[in-house]
């Protein structure tokens, strides 16, 4: 396969630390590569490096002549000024698209701006006009629709300006401009955090068919199964490279630590040997001289063996995690009851009228594809929504916990140890234990939630759970910012909690993980499923209506919700 990127010698270090040293790697036609690791092992800046954003602070990073790399950063760095749909046919190139742009930079450059923000604008001016005259980036705007589509962003929203838009809507955008520039390589840091399960799997479909090679960081495990065919994972500062998908990663990796335990082991083992032999030698030379140059090898050898070990320090098979235990009285066996159930905004009918029962116990996946009602849902449980008809209660002796995607449910003045001991008596000591459990250390513990990681944020809502003593938990994309370590984690705590859980998830690992029951919301009917996703991804015709009244043939649905995409 042709060589595309080559790394040699990557280091890098940020803000003191060092993220990663001699750090090499090819990547070639054809390749569909994860590169996993755990949160702050400088994943993202790895891939910065290799889309020429970042300068390493040594090695060589050499690329194909010719070689369009395109690159899906998290952060937005789109025209506020621009609606959704102008942003994407301005990336395609449209004819229109650019003329539209021009204009708009045009009348920018006689507002009164400062020097720098007129160089922007000018500089854009001149390479926009540059893709105008040049004429072959000329793309049909059926293309931009095809991947708005795909991604089912909903045509009502395609003429709204991206200033108005969400964080996850922005982030939407920035995927679909990237996609239809086709670049040769595709570089995807987590693009598929805001998708619902139909845009994954249309974009899994796009990744496996793209004609270049595509590497992708993400945290869904079974996205890296269906799409991937090399894994290289950053660990303490080096990339190991193992054939595959996710799947046989795990197996690979369990292999190659206990390889090379048993190495590690054996070397020891011989090192031992080598300075008895030595130690006897030496001994039998101070009586007999002949024997001084066999005892001077020897010498010379267990230094050797020993500067072989010091190099080839032993694999660490079992690091650090974060340790949960969740820990609640049991409750009720009634859990939530919802009778003629229903919510409209206007004369939106998000939710027709529907009964549902949640028993102890149970652990329920809502699914349905964006914006069908199911963080509504979750507002009208807990209160901060009314129905529009029905009613809605819990049982005697429910507690809820509530995990917020947003994380809007801490509170960004405090700090990790004043939101713990605001939950629970305990002296500063204790609360950074307990904080420790969850990988912060004291710095941390003393530092801003507004100043925290998306990651570390997570952790600490998670800690909050724990701490409230919740017997229900709501939990609302619990997985997205936490890394694959974590997650496993928090799916073992979760396995073993003795409550009830109803989650909005779009990790089809995490699903099927937990969740013996899954509820679907589309096209504002209710369907209940005795199973699982994969259950309920194989057998869509096998849900129970909880809707009164009819709604659309899950078959029919699926095909509107594809064609409205």
């Amino acid at each position: 396969m042709t060589l595309l990127i080559q790394a040699a010698n990557i280091r890098h270090a940020h803000g003191g630390n060092q993220l990663f040293e001699d750090v090499s790697f090819e990547i070639h036609a054809g390749d569909r590569l994860a590169l996993i690791g755990a949160n702050g092992a400088g994943k993202s800046t790895l891939f910065r490096i290799m889309a020429k954003r970042v300068q390493p602070d040594g090695g060589t990073v050499t690329y194909r002549r010719g070689l369009g790399v395109g690159f899906l950063s998290q952060e937005s760095s789109l025209d506020p000024a621009l609606t959704l749909r102008d942003a994407v046919a301005l990336a395609a190139g449209d004819p229109a698209a650019l003329e539209a742009h021009l204009r708009h930079l045009e009348l920018r450059m006689a507002e009164p701006l400062d020097d720098g923000e007129l160089t922007g604008v000018m500089d854009d001016h001149a390479s926009t006009l540059a893709r105008l005259e040049a004429g072959g980036g000329y793309t049909p705007e059926a293309k931009g629709a095809g991947v708005l589509a795909g991604l089912r962003i909903p045509e009502a929203r395609w003429q709204t300006p991206i200033g108005r838009l969400s964080g996850g809507e922005k982030k939407l955008v920035g995927l679909a401009q990237l996609l239809v520039t086709e670049p040769e390589v595709l570089l995807l840091d987590e693009p598929d955090n805001h998708l619902d399960l139909a845009a994954k799997a249309w974009l899994e479909a796009y990744v496996v068919a793209h004609p270049g090679a595509v590497a992708v960081i993400s945290h869904d495990r079974y996205v890296i199964d269906r799409t991937v065919n090399r894994i290289f994972e950053l660990e303490d500062g080096r990339i190991e490279a193992y054939p595959g998908n996710y799947s046989a990663y795990v197996d690979l990796k369990q292999h190659r630590l206990e390889r090379a335990a048993q190495l590690h082991d054996l070397q020891e083992r011989e090192l031992k040997k080598l300075k008895a032999s030595a130690e006897q030698l030496t001994q039998w030379a101070r009586q007999n001289p002949k024997f001084a140059p066999r005892a001077e090898n020897q010498r010379r050898k267990l230094a050797e063996g020993r500067e072989r070990l010091e190099q080839t320090p032993p694999p660490v098979r079992y690091r650090r995690r974060i340790d949960l235990e969740f820990d609640a009285e049991r409750g009720s066996t009634l859990v939530l009851e919802a009778k003629g159930l229903a919510k409209s905004f206007g004369t939106r009918e998000v939710l027709k009228p529907f009964d549902l029962t949640i028993r102890q116990g149970e652990v329920v996946g809502l699914v349905g594809p964006n914006g069908a009602g199911k963080t509504t849902l979750f507002r009208m449980i807990l209160g901060m929504e009314p129905p529009s008809a029905g009613t809605l209660r819990s049982g005697p002796s429910i507690v809820v916990g509530y995990y917020a995607q947003e994380q809007e449910t801490l509170d960004p003045s405090q700090t990790p140890l004043d939101l713990v001991r605001k939950l629970k008596p305990l002296s500063e000591q204790q609360a950074i234990s307990f904080l420790g459990s969850l990988l912060f250390d004291r710095h941390d513990a003393l530092t801003q939630i507004a100043n925290l990681s998306g990651g570390e944020r997570a952790r600490l809502q998670i800690g909050a759970l724990i701490l409230g003593g919740a017997n229900f938990l709501l939990l609302d994309e619990p997985t997205n910012n936490l890394d694959i370590a974590s997650t496993e984690v928090l799916e073992a705590a979760l396995l073993d909690f003795t409550g009830s859980i109803l989650t909005i998830s779009h990790d089809r690992y995490f699903l099927d993980k937990l969740c013996t029951r899954t509820v679907e919301l589309r096209g504002g009917g209710v369907r209940d499923y005795p199973g699982g996703f994969s259950f309920y991804q194989a057998h869509p015709e096998k849900g129970t209506v909880l809707t009164a009244g009819p709604i659309m043939p899950r078959q029919s649905a699926a095909k509107a919700s594809k064609k409205a995409g």
